[in-house]
């Protein structure tokens, strides 16, 4: 069973480091247990965390990938490639623990002459705490695209979802246990919610844009309907250009850059994306940092892959920056994605080509 140390930020760094003083695992259950009495430090195991900072349980998983898949981001993005396009990707948050947060998701996306935009579905499952939490959601996407002239088109997309949202306290460790004041029980529960969201893209040239908003009626995700487990709206705002780098003797494009800014905000929790991406002959690198504004925490998420016409794959590692005298190997992430463009399959003959992330 895994662990999540679940007190105050402050002292939350102390009690590590008298762990690791120590020598214990981290995630031995029955050692933290004797150092946690000592101390008079309550911790919560497999993902109970999520309930004790109750507005964490409302947030919506983090991806590093976030063009890979443009749909989880803004629906404005459906069938903006024209081509049939089905996404597969899978993130492990902290993968140093016995049991962590894991997230599967696809997709698939293409552009209708018919409905002159692009449809799309999306189906994503987060297991949180090694199953504690489970959420399943299924997205229908529409986009509808103007285009404006030969260089603007403008998109705007609506999405329309079904989630699901389980726990199960079965495996879970409370606070009272470990303060010997008897057992509190925690109810199974099972909670089926709709959701939507809206979105707005740009693309102008070599430039790209959007914004888009999900969780429009903050759905509740347990039958209580309690406040702390209500979806907070998720605000996006993206920016992006691809720019090419032109050999002058040859008159040819030899590699292209791709500078990206990304903020979100859900509730109080803010985070702003900002990186560089290089492509070479169908290789891709990439260098992102993620942060809050006040730059009280941060990430540094590299990345690699490689793409043909019809097939792309990539592969990215969250590093967690943290304080010198903290050192916490688990706090990484690794995320993988895999796209295949289906070119001969109902290909649209009045899409335009737009220039935006491929990979």
């Amino acid at each position: 069973m895994s662990l999540i140390v679940c007190i105050p930020y402050k002292k939350a760094g102390c009690f590590i480091r008298i762990l690791q003083s120590k020598g214990i695992d981290i995630y031995n259950k029955v050692e933290v247990r004797k150092v946690a009495k000592e101390h008079s430090v309550f911790v919560w195991m497999t993902g109970l965390l999520l309930i004790h900072f109750s507005d964490a349980a409302s947030q919506d998983p983090a991806f590093s990938q976030f063009y890979a898949n443009p749909l989880y981001m803004n629906p404005a993005m459906a069938g903006v490639e024209g081509s049939a396009k089905v996404y597969l990707g899978y993130r492990n948050q902290w993968p140093g623990a016995v049991n962590p947060y894991v997230t599967y998701h696809a997709s698939f996306d293409q552009y209708l002459d018919a409905l002159q935009g692009g449809v799309g579905v999306h189906v994503g499952n987060d297991r949180q705490g090694g199953g504690v939490f489970n959420t399943l959601s299924v997205d229908a996407l529409y986009a509808y695209h103007l285009q404006v002239s030969s260089k603007l088109m403008i998109s705007g997309g609506f999405q329309a979802s079904v989630g699901q949202r389980n726990m199960d306290p079965s495996d879970l460790v409370l606070p009272s246990e470990l303060a010997g004041a008897g057992t509190t029980t925690l109810t199974s529960y099972a909670k089926i919610y709709p959701d939507f969201a809206v979105g707005f893209a740009g693309f102008y040239e070599n430039f790209f844009g959007g914004v888009a908003v999900h969780h429009l009626l903050q759905p509740y995700g347990s039958p209580t309907e309690d406040p702390n487990t209500r979806l907070s709206r998720k605000y996006t705002a993206h920016l992006g250009a691809m720019i090419p780098i032109i050999e002058k003797r040859l008159g040819r494009e030899v590699l292209q850059l791709s500078p990206h800014l990304i903020f979100m905000q859900q509730d109080i929790y803010q985070q702003l994306n900002y990186g560089l991406e290089v492509l070479y002959r169908g290789i891709i690198i990439g260098a992102w940092f993620r942060q809050d504004l006040l730059f009280s925490y941060g990430t540094v998420i590299f990345s690699a892959g490689y793409g043909t016409g019809q097939f792309r794959f990539r592969y990215s590692y969250d590093a967690k920056l943290s304080p010198p005298d903290l050192h916490i190997p688990t706090l990484g992430a690794h995320e993988l994605s895999m796209v295949v463009i289906f070119e001969n399959l109902k290909k649209s003959t009045k899409h335009r080509a737009i220039k935006c992330p491929k990979i």
